[in-house]
């Protein structure tokens, strides 16, 4: 988060464009927003939590922690369990982790590879977000600081299995980012924007998504997204990454994904765009 704090404080902004970002996103009720999302991480799932530090270590098979907790069945291939749970309730520091693993009903095979590579990348992710939180605990008693992680299922139907996983940061001001995971129920591997949409798929999707952005800008006013600004040009979305964050949604869709501050103002949060 110092990283992108830094890089964040770094940017540039002219005078006159700086004037229009900030009236768009008064608009917007960027405030508002940004204040009940808060309150609405700090108390989610805290109704019950008495002591101000609750840990729970990762369980040490998914059997533990299948007896831990009821667990939905979400489809015969595969399921979602929470391995670990760190929870912070502090005067200044606050955290809400919960720690999800994707479970295969398969013990070898495309589906079981799939699941623990999605896993390995889980846990990397979020035991750096809690190792850096607890270590600004100890290094900066009079800071402030919100950690919330948690997931979603998006889809587990008969043909796709697509898991959001929510990283959420606040310091002052908040940085909210998802990864999606996605697998092709049919062939039990993760799905690739190749797949859908051939070896040019950059380029194709690219396309769609300043399309999109044009119009959803054209049709409101406080929609703003960085493009064809001639104020800032280096600002302006180019094209996707190659590795571009993406999920399928229940109608077979492929929807693109980017995070805060990566295409748009802060105020217009996380920004999506389904791909015809």
């Amino acid at each position: 988060m110092k990283r992108w704090k830094t890089e964040y404080e770094q940017i540039k902004v002219p005078g006159e464009l700086k004037e229009r970002m900030e009236e768009t996103m008064k608009k917007a009720g960027q405030d508002k927003k940004r204040a009940k999302r808060i309150r609405m991480m700090r108390y989610a799932g805290s109704a019950a939590a008495v002591i101000a530090i609750v840990l729970i270590l990762p369980n040490t098979s998914r059997t533990a922690a299948a007896a831990m907790q009821q667990i939905p069945v979400l489809g015969e291939l595969f399921k979602v369990v929470t391995v670990r749970e760190y929870q912070v309730d502090e005067d200044r520091y606050i955290a809400d982790v919960k720690v999800p693993e994707v479970v295969s009903e398969e013990n070898e095979g495309p589906a079981r590879e799939s699941a623990d590579a999605i896993n390995f990348d889980i846990q990397k992710v979020t035991d750096e977000l809690i190792e850096e939180f607890k270590q600004n605990m100890e290094e900066f008693e009079d800071g402030y600081q919100d950690l919330l992680i948690d997931s979603e299922v998006l889809v587990n139907d008969d043909k796709w299995f697509s898991l959001d996983l929510v990283l959420y940061q606040g310091a002052g001001s908040g940085y909210e980012q998802h990864r999606h995971y996605t697998i092709d129920k049919t062939t039990g591997k993760r799905a690739a924007l190749s797949d859908f949409f051939g070896e040019d798929y950059v380029e194709t999707i690219s396309e769609s998504v300043k399309s999109q952005m044009r119009q959803r800008m054209a049709e409101d006013e406080n929609v703003t997204y960085w493009i064809d600004n001639e104020d800032v040009p280096e600002w302006n979305f180019e094209s996707i990454a190659e590795d571009q964050d993406f999920y399928v949604n229940a109608d077979g869709k492929v929807v693109v994904c980017f995070n805060e501050y990566e295409v748009a103002p802060g105020y217009m949060g996380c920004v999506e765009f389904v791909i015809p």
